[in-house]
Protein backbone atom coordinates (compact mmCIF):
# COMPACT_ATOMS: atom_id res chain seq x y z
CA UNK A 1 0.00 0.00 0.00
CA UNK A 2 1.43 3.34 -0.88
CA UNK A 3 1.68 6.04 1.25
CA UNK A 4 0.12 9.76 -0.15
CA UNK A 5 1.46 12.55 1.31
CA UNK A 6 -0.73 15.81 1.77
CA UNK A 7 0.35 19.61 0.46
CA UNK A 8 1.90 20.39 3.72
CA UNK A 9 3.96 16.92 3.28
CA UNK A 10 2.28 15.40 6.16
CA UNK A 11 1.84 11.63 5.51
CA UNK A 12 -1.68 10.16 5.08
CA UNK A 13 -0.89 7.33 8.20
CA UNK A 14 -0.91 10.36 10.94
CA UNK A 15 -4.90 10.26 11.43
CA UNK A 16 -4.74 6.32 11.40
CA UNK A 17 -1.39 6.39 13.92
CA UNK A 18 -3.69 8.97 16.31
CA UNK A 19 -6.27 6.33 16.50
CA UNK A 20 -4.15 3.69 16.89
CA UNK A 21 -2.50 6.03 20.24
CA UNK A 22 -5.94 7.22 21.09
CA UNK A 23 -7.43 3.76 21.66
CA UNK A 24 -4.07 2.45 23.09
CA UNK A 25 -4.21 4.65 25.95
CA UNK A 26 -7.71 3.79 26.66
CA UNK A 27 -6.49 0.12 27.11
CA UNK A 28 -3.92 1.30 29.69
CA UNK A 29 -6.80 3.11 31.39
CA UNK A 30 -9.01 0.41 31.19
CA UNK A 31 -6.43 -2.03 32.77
CA UNK A 32 -5.62 0.56 35.16
CA UNK A 33 -9.44 0.73 36.43
CA UNK A 34 -9.43 -3.11 36.32
CA UNK A 35 -6.34 -2.72 38.74
CA UNK A 36 -7.75 -0.42 40.94
CA UNK A 37 -11.74 -0.68 41.18
CA UNK A 38 -13.08 -4.06 42.68
CA UNK A 39 -14.94 -6.05 40.65
CA UNK A 40 -18.23 -5.36 42.66
CA UNK A 41 -17.67 -2.04 42.31
CA UNK A 42 -16.97 -1.47 38.63
CA UNK A 43 -19.73 -0.09 36.32
CA UNK A 44 -21.99 -2.63 34.56
CA UNK A 45 -20.71 -1.53 31.15
CA UNK A 46 -17.46 -3.10 32.00
CA UNK A 47 -19.08 -6.17 32.02
CA UNK A 48 -20.47 -8.93 34.54
CA UNK A 49 -19.15 -8.67 38.00
CA UNK A 50 -18.92 -12.27 38.84
CA UNK A 51 -15.97 -12.54 41.72
CA UNK A 52 -17.44 -9.29 43.50
CA UNK A 53 -14.78 -9.86 45.84
CA UNK A 54 -12.26 -9.78 43.74
CA UNK A 55 -10.49 -7.84 41.12
CA UNK A 56 -10.08 -8.84 37.29
CA UNK A 57 -6.69 -9.97 36.81
CA UNK A 58 -6.72 -11.69 33.10
CA UNK A 59 -8.90 -8.91 31.84
CA UNK A 60 -6.40 -5.87 33.64
CA UNK A 61 -3.70 -8.07 32.00
CA UNK A 62 -5.36 -8.29 28.59
CA UNK A 63 -6.24 -4.83 28.20
CA UNK A 64 -2.55 -3.52 29.22
CA UNK A 65 -0.91 -6.24 26.80
CA UNK A 66 -3.65 -4.15 23.84
CA UNK A 67 -3.13 -1.18 25.23
CA UNK A 68 0.56 -1.17 25.05
CA UNK A 69 0.75 -2.71 21.36
CA UNK A 70 -1.56 -0.31 19.67
CA UNK A 71 0.74 2.71 21.22
CA UNK A 72 3.96 0.57 19.64
CA UNK A 73 2.17 0.17 16.39
CA UNK A 74 0.58 3.91 16.22
CA UNK A 75 4.72 4.47 16.64
CA UNK A 76 5.43 2.14 13.82
CA UNK A 77 2.95 3.70 11.32
CA UNK A 78 4.12 6.98 12.31
CA UNK A 79 7.34 6.54 11.98
CA UNK A 80 7.47 4.70 8.55
CA UNK A 81 4.56 7.56 6.80
CA UNK A 82 7.40 10.57 8.14
CA UNK A 83 10.61 7.91 6.46
CA UNK A 84 8.05 7.35 3.69
CA UNK A 85 6.92 10.96 2.99
CA UNK A 86 10.55 12.33 2.89
CA UNK A 87 11.46 9.56 0.75
CA UNK A 88 8.40 10.52 -1.43
CA UNK A 89 10.16 14.07 -1.55
CA UNK A 90 13.33 13.61 -2.33
CA UNK A 91 12.45 10.71 -4.79
CA UNK A 92 11.51 13.73 -7.34
CA UNK A 93 14.16 16.56 -6.76
CA UNK A 94 17.24 12.89 -7.34
CA UNK A 95 15.62 12.69 -10.63
CA UNK A 96 14.73 15.84 -11.67
CA UNK A 97 18.84 16.19 -12.41
CA UNK A 98 19.28 13.43 -15.12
Amino acid sequence: MSSVSNADGQSSRRPIALVLAIIGVLGIILGIVYAAVPAGDLPAIFGSTTPADGHHPIRMIVALVVGVALLVAAYFVNKSGKSSASADASAPAAQSRD
